[in-house]
């Protein structure tokens, strides 16, 4: 069974974003390397719409990354193209069921990642322990211990296998990784936002959503299948392309605006750039979500704080107040209910957590201790990241989440002072921005989702690019170093005199 014309139809929108993005090529090479692109994220496409059981999927997917891996291109860039454009990236095969197979979305782009990291050799570069790296394995040790503490065998395996494997391998290899062309990162990210977003405006158009009925085609009807619930705001449909929920596209496509506005900055004004820029925009606006406001909001304000422009940055979250303000949709009686129920999460499921709060208490919603915060669609939503650490792990995983994601921000000042070129203090500038809109937005989104998981991506290229550039720096401080002088002295007798240096 293959949902034909739904692939038929995200394959011609992926192809509309083709045009700008080889428009913005610099070398002639470069188009065929976004063909090749183009063919695996089709490929993908059309293995998340058929009949293919959901491992083999999973293993598909894993080919499709590894065959798209080039020498020439930063694995960093390949990465963030899938993980903007693929299914996998959102979550949404995991919605359907894929979360019941032993090889989970996440856990496929790792394994992809790990290989093409044996594969090509010319990409790895060494470099040094940084507390980061501490913080992180700290964060999922503590996390999978404390959400193994009333779980069987079993369950203990799965809680390694869906969390320690993939996050520490994802950020084991991106951290490790060259990146040697900084421009081309930003560009493949927004060429996979603005074909994600392509899906979200058709969507809303018409009113077909795209990636609904996975559940039913790969057999597993009797798990929850989200995309087929087609949600509503202000009494508008809300689509979500390639996401699991609206509010997980809107917050990706707002920090792919940020990362657009990086490479407006690198390149200049450009007519296809503007295209694809638009294009994400309007993909953002099509999901009608207040997160994805914020995060671009937060994202350029940081951005532009960090260029020092101080006058934009107080523009943007201004801005971002009178069109939320404005808008009946997103303002008004239902941004006063969704404000009044996030509040209501902060201070009530701690409360209901009780003695659980320190080391977590998954079963709360299943025993149904959080009743109180069911919506309307019948379920607990805890649209907040940090809550869900909570639930599920306690403060004694949240803590170290938060450390983790702060230390981050100690690499941007080390990037400073070895002096980047421009694109290389950019793209520094644009994760920066990224991850500071991160912080905020995942108090407005549910947890181990594709910005939660953006996270720990930016952290490891923060890390990967201040180990390119000292390496660099460390090169061009040898070269510019005189040789030492040598004084020679005659043979005396058929022996050489000591030479004094």
């Amino acid at each position: 069974m293959f949902l034909w014309k739904n692939a038929v139809v995200i394959c011609v929108l992926l192809g509309l974003a083709t045009l700008p993005a080889t428009m913005l090529v610099r070398q002639r090479w470069e188009k065929g390397y976004v063909a090749r692109l183009v063919i695996g994220g089709g490929l993908m496409a059309c293995l998340a719409v058929s009949a293919a059981p959901m491992l083999l999927t999973q293993i598909g997917f894993l080919l499709v990354m590894v065959a798209s891996f080039d020498k020439r291109v930063p694995m960093a860039a390949t990465y963030l193209f899938f993980f903007f454009w693929a299914p996998a990236a959102g979550s949404l095969l995991a919605v359907a069921g894929a979360y019941i197979a032993p090889l989970t979305p996440f856990l496929s782009f790792a394994g992809a990642l790990f290989a093409g990291y044996l594969l090509h050799p010319e990409h790895h570069q060494r470099r040094r322990f940084v507390m980061t790296d501490l913080y992180l394995l700290g964060f999922l040790l503590v996390f999978c211990v404390c959400v193994s503490l009333r779980a069987p065998p079993s369950g203990m395996a799965r809680n390694v296998v869906n969390y320690f494997i993939p996050y520490m391998l994802t950020y084991h290899v991106l951290s490790r990784v060259r990146i040697a062309r900084p421009e081309l990162v930003l560009r493949l990210l927004l060429f996979g936002a603005a074909a994600a977003s392509l899906l979200c405006i058709f969507e809303t158009v018409r009113h077909w959503p795209l990636y609904a009925g996975i559940a039913w085609v790969k057999g597993d009807l009797w798990t929850i299948d989200m995309p087929t619930t087609w949600l509503q705001r202000g009494g508008i449909a809300r689509a979500y392309g390639p996401y699991a929920h609206p509010l997980t596209g809107g917050a990706m496509l707002g920090l792919a605006a940020t990362a657009a506005w990086a490479l407006y900055q690198a390149r200049g004004r450009s007519g296809p750039m503007l295209a694809l820029g638009i294009a994400t925009l309007l993909g953002l606006a099509a999901t009608l979500s207040r997160s994805g406001m914020v995060a671009i909001a937060v994202g350029i304000m940081v951005f532009q704080l960090l260029r020092g422009r101080y006058m934009l940055a107080l523009l943007m979250p201004l801005a971002g107040v009178i069109v939320i303000t404005t808008l009946p949709i997103l303002g008004h009686d239902d941004a006063r209910l969704s404000t009044l129920y996030r509040l209501e999460l902060v201070t009530g499921v701690p409360r209901a957590l009780g003695h659980g709060v320190w080391f977590g208490y998954r079963e709360a919603i299943q025993q149904g201790l959080l009743d109180a915060f069911i919506q309307g669609q019948g379920i607990v939503d805890l649209v907040n990241t940090y809550l869900a650490i909570v639930v599920q792990g306690g403060v004694a995983s949240l803590v170290p989440f938060l450390v983790f994601l702060l230390s981050t921000f100690l690499h941007y000042p080390a990037i400073r002072r070895m002096r980047p070129d421009r694109e290389q203090l950019l793209l520094a500038q644009a994760l920066v921005a990224i991850q500071a809109a991160l912080l905020v937005s995942l108090a407005l989104l549910s947890s181990w989702a594709a910005p939660m998981q953006l996270s720990f991506v930016v952290a490891a290229l923060l890390i990967a690019l201040r180990f390119e550039i000292a390496r660099a720096h460390d090169a061009a401080r040898k070269a510019a170093k005189p040789a030492p002088l040598v004084a020679t002295l005659p043979d005396i007798e058929g022996e050489r005199l000591p030479a004094l240096r």
